[in-house]
């Protein structure tokens, strides 16, 4: 276990999110922990005066995981391992788009939704 005391690096409204940046530092090498996630978790509407579930790291360590937390925000992770240059592809979802959804929910809740019709738009 490590022993030294902890710097706040960031915080997050959802405990998911804090637990996926929070996986993220340690696949980093990084130990990270979590402080306020199972009091939000119960008491959700207290994230505000608690100022979210914090992500807490040793403070010796804290200039790596502020590195690993500003290629979080700016999406550069992993980018060494995807081609971004080609297209991405064309999933049936897009495709059908808005139809399918509607029909979907039509289908599993028995709701008709009035669609939006295509006539008389310039």
């Amino acid at each position: 276990m490590a022993t030294g005391s902890l710097a706040t690096l960031v915080r997050f409204t959802y405990p998911f999110e804090a637990h996926l940046f929070k996986g993220l530092l340690e696949s980093r090498g990084l130990a990270a922990f979590m402080a306020d996630e199972h009091l939000i978790t119960m008491q959700w509407m207290w994230e505000i005066a608690l100022d979210g579930v914090k992500v807490q790291v040793m403070a010796h360590e804290f200039d790596e995981a502020q590195e690993v937390l500003t290629d979080y925000r700016q999406h550069r992770l992993a980018m060494s391992s995807f081609d971004f240059e080609a297209s991405p592809p064309r999933s049936r979802v897009h495709f059908y788009g808005w139809r399918a959804l509607v029909i979907t929910c039509w289908a599993t809740t028995g709701v008709v939704f009035p669609l939006p019709s295509s006539k008389g738009r310039t």
